[in-house]
Formats: structure tokens, C-alpha cells, sequence
């Protein structure tokens, strides 16, 4: 978490720096406006969230996605994992938490990778102010154009991945981030 913040401190006070010579004190007080703006839109979003991945953790056992994936598994579980995540709102600071909160639960890397590419290919909810800013036929031809790249990520993660779960995969880089966090 240390590294993190600090990754993102440092460009952000060298942006202020860079506002502050180029437009003085008003110009980083309006920028300071719209990062507030903007975390006031997003705070009841991400509330909200949260509260949906809690309930979804206590809802959604081990043993109910065991059963859920046993009926979904292969090419059927990743077609519906790509619609899932065009289907899912939000940004990454929303899906990401949903999907880390099913790493312990046995959940296949190959859906992860299919959901994530799901979501940043298809996100249906862009469509239709995607399709008045650059035309309907445009749209069409893009989601087309498109249509299959979720899948043929989660055919290739399967084939590769095809026994790994999330925590088998992440847990191992996460727990190599703690240790280099806590030496810090």
C-alpha cells in the first residue's frame, strides 16, 4: 500500500507544481475543484459497491460457485463471463474489488481474464453514448468487429491456465508485495 501511494503522490505534487507555475495559485485551486467534483460523483458509487461486494461474499460460498462453475465450465462459462462483465458497471475501482473478492472461492483464472476483457471490450453501458458520438453504424462495426475478442482471451487463458484459480495466481504476486512492502 506504501508503494502505491507513493507512486501516485509524487506524479500528483509534481502536477500541482507544474499548474502552479504555469497558472499560479487559481489554477491548482480549480484543479483541486474538479478532483473533489470528481471523488464526491464517485464516493456513493463506490459506497454502494462495496456494499454489494460484501453481500455478494456472504451470498456466493465457495460451495454455491463450485456448483455454479461445474455447470459453466469451458467455452459456456466464458461466453457468459464476458457478457457478465459488459453487463457490469462501473470502473476498474468497482469490478476489480468484485473479482478479488472471489479469489479464495476456487474461481478459474481463465474467467477472470474472460469477465476482465468482458468488461473493457464489450461495456455495454457506453453504447448508447458511443453510438450518438460517433454514429450507430460505427458502433455496430466496432462491437462487431470486437465481438469475439473476449472470448479467444478466455480460450487462450483456458488453455494455459486451464486448472490455476485466481488465488493460485495472484496470491502468489500479492504475497511477494507484501513481503516487499513490510521490508519497506
Amino acid at each position: 500500500m506504501k508503494k502505491s501511494l507513493i507512486s501516485i503522490f509524487v506524479p500528483a505534487v509534481i502536477l500541482t507544481v507544474i499548474a502552479f507555475v504555469a497558472g499560479g495559485s487559481g489554477l491548482v485551486m480549480k484543479g483541486f475543484t474538479i478532483s473533489m467534483n470528481t471523488a464526491l460523483r464517485t464516493a456513493l458509487m463506490l459506497f454502494v459497491s462495496f456494499v454489494l461486494i460484501g453481500q455478494l461474499q456472504i451470498l456466493i460460498t465457495k460451495e454455491v460457485l463450485e456448483r455454479l462453475l461445474q455447470k459453466l465450465s469451458g467455452l459456456k462459462g466464458i461466453i457468459i463471463g464476458a457478457i457478465a462483465g459488459g453487463l457490469f458497471p462501473g470502473g476498474p475501482y468497482i469490478y476489480f474489488p468484485f473479482i478479488q473478492s472471489f479469489n479464495n472461492k476456487g474461481m478459474p483464472f481463465y474467467i477472470f481474464i474472460t469477465f476482465i476483457f468482458g468488461k473493457n471490450v464489450y461495456d455495454f453501458t457506453r453504447i448508447p453514448m458511443e453510438a450518438s458520438l460517433i454514429g450507430p453504424n460505427i458502433t455496430l462495426i466496432r462491437n462487431l468487429i470486437t465481438l469475439p475478442v473476449p472470448i479467444i482471451a478466455g480460450l487462450i487463458a483456458r488453455r494455459f491456465y486451464k486448472n490455476r484459480t485466481i488465488e493460485s495466481i495472484l496470491m502468489k504476486e500479492g504475497e511477494k508485495h507484501a513481503a516487499d512492502n513490510n521490508s519497506s
